[in-house]
C-alpha cells in the first residue's frame, strides 16, 4: 500500500512539472493597421497641404505708367518675345499677355503657396537709339516665396522681383476652379543694375515698381478646392 501511495505521489509531481514547463498560450496581438495611400492623402486635403494642379490659364504683365513714361523718354520700348526667342518687330503700349504652362498651388499659412509656370516666350525691353535689348523669358511666379524670376537674354535664370503673396480665400475661385491675383512687382536691387546696364539706362531702382500682373490661372476641375486648400465653399470677394 506504502508504494502505491509512494508510485502516485511520484506521477502527480511529474505531471505538475511537466504543466510548469509548457508554454503558456499565445496572448491574441491587437493591431494598428498602418495608414494607407488614400488615408494620408485625404488627411493633407483636411490640412490643406494639398497641392493642386494647374491646368493653364494667362497672365496680363503691364508696366507701370510712370516707369513705362520714365523708359519712353529715354527710347526704351516693350515687345513681346515669342518662344523661338524672337523679338516682335511691333512695339506693346504697355501690358503683354503670357501664357501659363503647368504649375500647382497650395493654402500656405493662409496665402497662396506653389508655383505658377509660363511658357518660353516672354517680354523684350528695346533701347530704339542704341539698339540694345533685353529679354526676360519663362517666367517662373515663385507664390511660396513671393519672388518673380525669368531667364535673362537666354541665359541664367535670375529673380526680377517680389510681390505680397495674395491670400488664399479671396484668390481662389472654387466655383470656377481658378486663380485670380493681382500682383504688383517690385524689383530687386541687382536685377536693377543688371537692366539699367544692359540698356544703358537709369530707370530702374532697387525696391521700384518694375510689373503689375493680373493672374487667370485654371485649376484642376476635378479637385475638391474647398477641401483640398481648406477653404469650405465659396470664394472672397477681393482677388488681392
Amino acid at each position: 500500500m506504502r508504494a502505491r501511495h509512494l508510485a502516485t505521489a511520484a506521477v502527480l509531481a511529474l505531471t505538475t512539472a511537466v504543466l510548469a514547463a509548457a508554454p503558456a498560450p499565445a496572448r491574441t496581438a491587437t493591431t494598428t493597421a498602418a495608414p494607407t495611400g488614400s488615408s494620408r492623402a485625404a488627411a493633407a486635403r483636411l490640412a490643406g497641404n494639398t497641392e493642386v494642379p494647374v491646368k493653364g490659364g494667362s497672365a496680363r504683365f503691364s508696366v507701370p505708367p510712370a516707369l513705362l513714361a520714365a523708359l519712353n523718354t529715354r527710347g526704351v520700348a516693350l515687345a513681346e518675345v515669342d518662344t523661338q526667342g524672337r523679338i516682335s518687330p511691333h512695339f506693346a503700349t504697355g501690358d503683354v499677355r503670357q501664357d501659363i504652362r503647368s504649375g500647382a498651388v497650395t493654402n500656405s499659412g493662409g496665402k497662396v503657396g506653389g508655383e505658377l509656370r509660363f511658357t518660353r516666350a516672354g517680354i523684350a525691353l528695346v533701347n530704339i537709339k542704341t539698339e540694345k535689348a533685353v529679354k526676360l523669358t519663362g517666367f517662373v511666379d515663385d507664390l511660396s516665396q513671393g519672388k518673380l524670376s525669368a531667364v535673362l537674354d537666354r541665359g541664367r535664370r535670375v529673380t526680377l522681383g517680389t510681390f505680397p503673396r495674395p491670400r488664399t480665400a479671396s484668390a481662389i475661385d472654387t466655383e470656377a476652379a481658378a486663380l485670380h491675383a493681382n500682383t504688383a512687382i517690385t524689383v530687386t536691387a541687382a536685377a536693377a543694375a543688371r537692366l539699367n546696364a544692359a540698356l544703358g539706362t537709369t530707370c530702374f531702382t532697387g525696391g521700384g515698381s518694375l510689373l503689375h500682373i493680373r493672374i487667370d490661372a485654371a485649376l484642376d476641375p476635378s479637385v475638391d478646392l474647398g477641401t483640398a486648400l481648406n477653404l469650405g465653399s465659396g470664394r472672397g470677394t477681393d482677388a488681392g
